[in-house]
């Protein structure tokens, strides 16, 4: 089934934070998923972060503006959210969650949502997102977290945990699985969405060979004229062999 995703650029400054409009050049996205509107605050043009990053930032970790990006990916796992029918009240991880998308789609399927990721721009962008499109009883249901997925401290077990376009260094691998061990809980799922890369792939027969279950589902998003083909896998609470 594709979705198909009209797009309309607008701004409103009164829904956007002052910290936030003090250092970015930004504007509300308007994407219409099924039934669902969402105005997405974004960066005009993510490139301009791209081009600000000096070769002493990018040294360490090789750390890019990643967040800044509204990744297909992101697109069609919040429109598999937007299918489910049994987040309320469930406890939801969106790890890397960039600008929100995801995590806010399954607040608006009921599910208590904590957004995680390692910079804290995109916290500030997600945040704001919420804020922009769910109620204030869903909001409430919201947090935010800084958090590095090699480092996860005391972060809990989940029902379900959601990761667009995160599987995309093969460093990243054994870290990424171990994050799954330690925040998908007891017959829980990890919701795993990426644009069909060989590196994907990789990843999800590392998983299976770690004792996961791996089911790979596709959807295709109608987006800036052409269609795509994301991959989204359900990945299982498994057991160590």
């Amino acid at each position: 089934m594709a979705w198909c995703f009209n797009l309309g650029l607008h701004t409103a400054s009164d829904d956007i934070p002052p910290d936030i409009l003090a250092r970015f050049d930004v504007e509300i996205q308007e994407h219409q998923v099924g039934k669902h509107t969402f105005r997405m605050l974004a960066v005009r043009n993510p490139d301009t972060l791209l081009e600000a990053v000096t070769p002493a930032e990018f040294v360490v970790d090789e750390r890019l503006p990643y967040w800044a990006e509204l990744w297909t990916s992101s697109i069609a796992l919040a429109a598999h959210c937007l299918e489910q029918t049994g987040l309320n009240g469930k406890r939801v991880l969106d790890l890397g969650c960039g600008l929100g998308l995801t995590g806010i789609s399954a607040a608006r399927g009921g599910a208590s949502v904590v957004f995680a990721d390692y910079e804290e721009d995109a916290l500030r962008f997600a945040r704001a997102n919420a804020r922009i499109n769910l109620g204030a009883a869903d909001v409430a249901r919201c947090e935010f977290r800084l958090v590095d997925w090699r480092e996860l401290g005391a972060l809990e077990a989940f029902d379900v945990v959601l990761g667009a376009d995160i599987i995309y260094e093969r460093c990243h691998f054994a870290p990424l699985l171990q994050s799954l061990h330690a925040t998908v809980g007891h017959g829980g799922e990890a919701w795993l969405a990426e644009p069909d890369r060989v590196l994907g792939s990789d990843f999800f027969a590392f998983a299976r060979a770690d004792g996961w279950s791996v089911d790979i589902r596709e959807k295709s998003v109608d987006r800036r004229g052409r269609t795509s083909r994301v991959r989204i896998a359900v990945i299982r609470n498994g057991v160590r062999p």
